[in-house]
């Protein structure tokens, strides 16, 4: 009785919250950030009430659910406390997606994606992602990413005033400190549209941190004219820097392993990242609704083009070598459960792997004979190797198996 008595207070909180709120990116990620929601690790009591927050607000603005409810129920692997890949404990949450649908006869069956990510690290410990050695404390996630969801919920009450040519799709991602779980399940089963029907996917991603109006973005040369319209729409006179690198760990690779545009904001990153000092007073909320106000702005020139954007595979910048030896230009997938291989995610044009003829979505199954059943035993391989020798790598292609001849 005593337990019931507090998830219904929680749930009263919550409600009374959403329903009284001076609606402001600044009231939202103190929400999103609180003690109340202990760090927002899927699967707890605070991933479950920022997932309800989300589905009022979008109830709220007279969003209408995606699904036939506003949740789509995602499985994770849980790798806290996990001394191996196969120790991973089977866990569950949720994606929450809206929807805002089209005016225009014609371009309503073209959609926009906005996303953010709403997981963070929970109490942190072993196998979370923190960067602190005191795993007992709450990792607030306020930049990382209250910041992203709160600015994504600012745009839909934006574009619910309007009547968008397109129609929008809003998605707070669960699980994506996991692997882009959350993103990648969504991608992977859309039943009721097809990838090609979504003319880009925006992402935000700690974005509450700017300094002398400076944004980052990636992104800009996954369509044709992109960059052009980045460029016209902003007159708050922000310091665009391109970014080079789309293949980056956040929710918008997803939607670029499936040859969608995407564009992905942050203002960057600081010593308080997968820490608990990671807090809502740190941010900078004026600055976050100036990136609110132009994000809308380019958003809706998008939206009110007649011509979809032509996707652009673009080529990956060289990298610097870390501690392993060997890349073959691939981002792996993480989470992968087929231990008859592993799954290369994303395949960087220009890199070893695109020259070989490796494709996104490839199994790897051997390399050199060695056989691969995750990404441990992938990296453990490649540090095996010598940086001169070609490889042979072998993988499975639409139940098809193909021997790649692979030059580092």
């Amino acid at each position: 009785m005593k337990k019931l008595l507090l998830v219904l207070i929680f749930f009263f909180s919550l409600n009374s919250y959403a329903q009284n709120q001076e609606k402001s990116i600044e009231k939202n990620v103190y929400f999103l950030a609180s003690d109340l929601l202990e760090g927002r690790y899927p699967a707890t009591k605070g991933d479950s009430l920022a997932a309800e927050f989300i589905a009022q607000e979008f109830k709220r603005l007279n969003i209408q659910p995606f699904f036939e409810t506003y949740y789509q129920k995602v499985r994770f692997y849980d790798l806290r406390n996990a001394n191996s890949f196969q120790e991973r404990k089977i866990g569950y949450s949720r994606n929450v997606v809206g929807i805002i649908q089209g005016e225009d006869e014609k371009l309503k069956n073209e959609y926009i994606v906005i996303g953010a990510h709403f997981d963070h690290l929970g109490y942190g410990g072993k196998g979370s992602g923190s960067r602190s050695k005191d795993s007992t404390k709450i990792h607030y996630g306020a930049d990382d990413n209250a910041s992203g969801t709160a600015l994504m919920l600012s745009l839909a009450e934006k574009f619910s005033k309007t009547k968008p040519k397109r129609s929008i799709i809003f998605i707070a991602f669960c699980c994506e400190e996991e692997g882009l779980v959350g993103s990648r399940f969504f991608v992977d089963n859309l039943e009721k549209i097809k990838p090609e029907q979504i003319n880009i996917m925006l992402n935000f991603d700690m974005v509450g941190k700017m300094k002398n109006k400076v944004l980052t973005l990636s992104g800009a040369k996954t369509a044709r004219h992109l960059e052009r319209m980045i460029k016209k729409t902003n007159t708050y006179n922000l310091d665009i820097i391109f970014s080079k690198n789309v293949v980056s760990a956040s929710d918008h690779a997803s939607f670029y392993a499936k040859d969608i545009p995407v564009l992905y904001f942050t203002t960057g990153a600081d010593s308080t990242y997968h820490t608990p000092d990671d807090i809502p007073p740190l941010l900078n909320y004026k600055d976050m609704e100036l990136l609110s106000n132009y994000s809308f702005d380019l958003i809706n020139y998008i939206d009110k083009r007649n011509k979809k954007l032509q996707f652009h595979r673009v080529k990956e910048p060289s990298q610097k070598r870390t501690n392993v030896k060997i890349t073959l230009g691939i981002m792996p997938d993480v989470t992968s459960d087929n231990y008859d291989g592993m799954k290369a995610l994303i395949v960087s044009k220009g890199k070893p792997a695109d020259k070989a003829g490796m494709k996104s979505g490839d199994i790897i199954l051997e390399i050199n004979k060695k056989k691969v059943n995750d990404v441990y035993s992938y990296m453990e391989i490649l540090n095996s190797l010598n940086e001169k020798e070609n490889i042979e790598v072998k993988i499975k292609r639409d139940k098809k198996i193909k021997t790649l001849k692979i030059k580092l």
